[in-house]
């Protein structure tokens, strides 16, 4: 059984942006390659210094998401379901298990790392997140991060979603 891979190659995209992302973190902070500040960077113009606001992405957790994946694949095979009903039930478990890496990424975020989490994009799994540019990169130590972004990139991934789903309102 094949399941739609929209997010999936949404990933593969997010990991190769969060690469090129993290190759400029240095440019945030208005640095010299010695560590001083020249006053340059974004960062310096603004008053707020000490904060970044950036686009995390984080992933469900693939071995419940394969289990799950296995255990519609045997309903399908037995006849229980019928191949629409199995994307169905495939994208409702990818969206749950979404949504608890979500609520597990803000807990972590807020209390180990200082940060708030101003927006998100469920169906994405792409949180817009402010704190201190440390606990930004800090939140890659949690598990199902895959990557941090521009800020930008959250409004892109807001509008590709709201294109991608039918209906999709404001």
């Amino acid at each position: 059984m094949e399941f739609e891979s929209t997010r999936r190659r949404f990933m593969e995209l997010a990991g190769a942006s969060a690469t090129v992302s993290l190759a400029g973190c240095n440019a945030l902070q208005g640095g010299d390659s010695d560590g001083t500040n020249t006053g340059t960077g974004p960062q310096s113009q603004s008053a707020d210094a000490d904060s970044a606001t950036v686009t995390v992405v984080v992933e469900p957790d693939q071995t419940q998401l394969r289990e799950r994946q296995q255990e519609i694949q045997s309903e399908l095979q037995a006849g229980n379901l019928t191949q629409s009903e199995a994307q169905a039930e495939y994208r409702t478990a990818q969206g749950n298990l979404g949504e608890d890496a979500i609520s597990s990424f803000e807990e972590r975020a807020t209390a180990d790392f200082g940060l708030t989490v101003d927006d998100s994009v469920p169906e994405a799994s792409a949180l817009l997140v402010t704190g201190p540019p440390a606990g930004l990169i800090g939140t890659l130590s949690i598990e199902s991060v895959t990557g941090i972004l521009s800020q930008a990139t959250f409004e892109q991934i807001r509008s590709q979603v709201r294109t991608e789903t039918p209906g999709a309102t404001e």
